[in-house]
């Protein structure tokens, strides 16, 4: 499965110059984490989250602490998205691996991840749609891989498909292991599929 077909491509995008204000209304309003920065020619620059716009922007509720609030002498917080944005983004093509893009979301503790076709944003792949392939119903998975597997051999049901909460079961006898290969290999590009499993040496 690749990134392409998993990402969205409608992407919210900010300026540097986009004010914090409206980055946090973006977020709020779309039901979204994070926002790449982009400038004047599509590239990214940057990505902002959740997190960079509420810090510094919570002052503590006098009533709920003995100390004395020190909030006057501090500077006030940043305004434009440039000045809390992080400027060091992990961006992948849009034929990267979606388990590649899962790994790097948990690797760097990331909610989402821009997508790229050289340098210009096309795309973004959010922890929301890796879930949402989970979600793809067995019935969806299995008529497509029985289509992929039926134009391979050049008749149906050559190898019998089986799905169970997106686990794969391909029955049926291989001419020899590059078959089987190809034949597993197929069924892993599917959309929704989690695991495939074969009978590996039934070979004619």
């Amino acid at each position: 499965m690749k990134a392409h077909e998993i990402m969205t491509t409608d992407v919210i995008t900010v300026h540097p110059d986009t004010t914090v204000r409206e980055a946090a209304a973006l977020l709020t309003e779309r039901g979204i984490t994070s926002l790449p920065v982009v400038d004047d020619s599509n590239r990214v620059i940057g990505i902002v989250s959740e997190v960079d716009l509420i810090r510094d922007r919570m002052p503590h509720d006098p009533r709920s602490h003995l100390r004395q609030d020190d909030s006057e002498d501090q500077k006030d917080p940043a305004q434009r998205v440039a000045e809390v944005m992080s400027d060091v983004v992990v961006c992948l093509s849009a034929n990267a691996d979606a388990a590649d893009v899962a790994e790097l979301m948990l690797d760097n503790n990331v909610r989402a991840v821009p997508i790229v076709d050289g340098s210009q944003l096309v795309g973004i792949v959010s922890r929301r749609d890796l879930l949402r392939t989970l979600l793809r119903d067995d019935i969806a998975i299995e008529t497509e891989i029985t289509q992929r597997l039926a134009d391979l051999a050049g008749k149906p049901n050559r190898w019998p498909v089986n799905v169970h909460d997106g686990v794969v079961r391909i029955d049926g006898r291989f001419d020899d292991a590059p078959q089987h290969d190809v034949v597993v290999l197929l069924a892993r590009t599917v959309p929704g599929v989690i695991r495939v499993h074969t009978h590996r040496h039934r070979w004619l």
